[in-house]
């Protein structure tokens, strides 16, 4: 592990342990909390990609990350949040736009997370993985893009989830984010 690769992964700690599952009670808070440590995890994939390797063990913890956690976190959006927030919206709120570009974000960004899982992936037995130009590109334009993105859903879709989803609402996505993690309800 290079000098540089030690000062990332101090600072990794975010990628290694998930969101407290007692957070699923309140799942905005769960769901804020998620994208504060995906934050982190961008930043993460920006470093990488400026120095051009990570250990096998930090790369190890992305992929199951991006292939497992974050895919939990597009499910709790896609399947439960965005469809009650449509049921709940006024007019005015006008997130019929601004839904249909955070699912096409999630979306788009399968391909390039198809990328990075790719060469992170390649080579198990290496003490640590080498980054190709392509690859770093990838990273940065994927990291970038999320930043926006979060930053339109804690902004817009969190703040009127604030305020228009009723108890029910929130119970039910509590529900099924449990369900879809195994906690028993």
């Amino acid at each position: 592990m290079t000098t540089d690769e030690r000062k990332i992964s101090r600072h990794d700690d975010a990628l290694s342990g998930p969101v407290p599952l007692n957070l699923l009670d309140q799942p905005l808070d769960f769901i804020l909390a998620e994208h504060h440590r995906h934050r982190i995890f961008c930043a993460r994939l920006r470093q990488t990609a400026e120095i051009r390797q990570i250990s096998r063990i930090d790369a190890d913890r992305i992929v199951a990350y991006l292939t497992q956690d974050l895919d939990l976190h597009h499910a709790d959006e896609d399947e439960d949040l965005f469809p009650a927030l449509r049921k709940r919206a006024m007019p005015e709120d006008d997130l019929g736009a601004v839904l249909a570009r955070l699912g096409e974000d999630h979306r788009r960004g399968a391909a390039m997370i198809e990328a990075i899982v790719d060469v992170l992936s390649h080579n198990p037995a290496a003490e640590s993985v080498r980054i190709d130009a392509k690859t770093a590109e990838i990273m940065q334009v994927y990291a970038a893009s999320e930043h926006r993105h979060l930053a339109l859903e804690n902004a817009v879709v969190l703040a009127i989830a604030g305020v228009r989803l009723h108890r029910g609402d929130l119970s039910k996505i509590s529900r099924n984010m449990k369900a879809r993690r195994g906690v028993v309800v």
